[in-house]
């Protein structure tokens, strides 16, 4: 069973991919999507499409391997994290708090009280328990929750920039400095991290997850920002999501003693442990 969080990733990869290749080629050569897409209706819903499957199969891989590794801990993880990012992206679009006054266009899909589309949530899971299990293979305690929180601001000094300024998937009801978005939201960024990485340090300190997993899973969800604002020539952001990874390893990734597996844990009793056992029976 542990080959579908894999499969799921890889899917994942597959869109990404596609979807970089497909901005790259036909926005440098809009003579080609002439030619091979009359109308642009196959790209028109690959903006839909595309995003939809990238946060869906991300999303289904990583609740895969969290709950095949460990059901119960992995499923508690996924439904307050779920729900306390719900809430969260409820108050952002609604008030303005944490992240300033925002809305969701309909490119993501269906919404969850008309306000979030039901897999932004699911994505906040992706990699949040992605950040958290890098985060605890280095260190523990407070720096294992600052580690994480900062790995997750990094992403997003590329994905806003990425999702909203050159696909539109929302919109910004304040014009910021930072490529259209406003500072306060990585200030709401970086407070929903903290408070999602003290809840997962209760429910899952030690995560079982595979290492070599949550690497890729980060890398994969990093690579499509990053790559739209390679595109575009954001270098500002380019380089800030990129210093800001060096920068939270730099200072708060240093190995320190800590009590989560490098690799994920078998339960079985090893072989000299049932031969020892054994004897004593």
């Amino acid at each position: 069973m542990h080959y579908i969080p894999w499969l799921c990733l890889i899917v994942q990869g597959a869109i990404v991919a596609a979807s970089l290749l497909g901005y790259g080629i036909f926005t440098s050569r809009p003579e080609l999507l002439i030619q091979l897409d009359p109308g642009a209706r196959f790209f028109t819903w690959a903006f839909y499409g595309f995003a939809v499957g990238n946060m869906l199969f991300g999303g289904l891989a990583v609740v895969a391997e969290a709950v095949l590794r460990d059901r119960q801990s992995g499923l508690w993880a996924f439904a307050l994290i779920y729900s306390i990012s719900l809430v969260s992206e409820l108050l952002g679009t609604t008030y303005g708090l944490p992240f300033g006054a925002y809305s969701y266009t309909a490119l993501l899909g269906f919404k969850l009280f008309d306000r979030v589309p039901l897999l932004i949530p699911l994505s906040w899971f992706t990699m949040s328990w992605a950040c958290w299990v890098i985060a605890r293979q280095r260190r523990d305690g407070r720096s294992a929750v600052i580690l994480a929180t900062a790995l997750l601001v990094a992403w997003d000094l590329l994905l806003d920039p990425a999702m909203s300024k050159v696909t539109s998937y929302w919109i910004w009801g304040q014009s910021g400095t930072y490529y259209g978005m406003p500072w306060m939201n990585l200030l709401g960024w970086g407070v929903t991290g903290l408070v999602l990485f003290v809840i997962l340090s209760k429910i899952a300190p030690a995560p079982h997850s595979e290492l070599r997993f949550a690497i890729s899973v980060y890398i994969i969800n990093f690579a499509l920002p990053l790559g739209f604002c390679v595109l575009n020539q954001y270098w500002l952001a380019v380089w800030a999501g990129l210093g800001a990874i060096a920068i939270a390893f730099l200072l708060f990734g240093r190995n320190g003693s800590t009590v989560a597996a490098r690799e994920p844990r078998d339960l079985r009793p090893s072989g000299r442990a049932r031969a020892l056992s054994s004897q004593g029976e």
